[in-house]
């Protein structure tokens, strides 16, 4: 986190975000503690691989070239190497870090993961970073409402487990 933290202040902040969102959404699923911790830790260091992405991609104001997308899109990779190379990292934490931004459909990357190839809790991540993208302020756009953000989610057809975005519902819109 002090990587990420000194690299990119609002990677920093999104990483928190996330974070506060896979424990609200744990503690609603009734997730054991261990489970939590699991969850937690993965979802903290999701994003850690953006410590290697120029600042510049990160802060752009408008949309990104395919060169600048390519680049971004090797933030999970990165991230995995990184934390694999350190060692004492659970498998599961290295899971999110590499595969949060796949998606059921096939759609997603760096694998191209669909269905039953992706965990649980890669599947609940990957729900939390998504909403908290959307209802954050990012350079190109200002943030959603969670009412629009969660609206938005359920218009990605075949991208989220549908019945846990459902669950998610009462955690993003303050009613559990």
């Amino acid at each position: 986190m002090t990587a990420i933290g000194c690299h990119h202040t609002d990677t920093y902040r999104h990483c928190l975000y996330v974070t506060g969102f896979a424990v609200a959404f744990a503690q609603h699923l009734g997730m054991r503690e261990d489970d939590q911790r699991r969850l937690t830790r993965a979802a903290l260091l999701h994003d850690v691989g953006k410590a290697f992405i120029p600042v510049a991609i990160l802060n752009k104001p408008g949309a990104l070239t395919e060169e600048e997308t390519r680049i971004i899109r090797k933030h999970p990779r990165l991230g995995y190497e990184a934390l694999a190379a350190q060692g004492g990292f659970p498998p599961e934490m290295l899971d999110v870090v590499l595969h949060h931004h796949e998606f059921l459909d096939g759609t997603g990357y760096p694998n191209g993961l669909q269905g039953d190839r992706i965990s649980d809790i890669v599947r609940l991540t990957t729900i939390v970073d998504v909403y908290s993208a959307l209802v954050e302020k990012r350079p190109h756009r200002l943030a959603f409402t969670h009412a629009k953000a969660f609206a938005t989610m359920e218009q990605m057809t075949g991208k989220f487990d549908q019945h846990l975005l459902q669950v998610f519902r009462p955690v993003t819109l303050g009613a559990y």
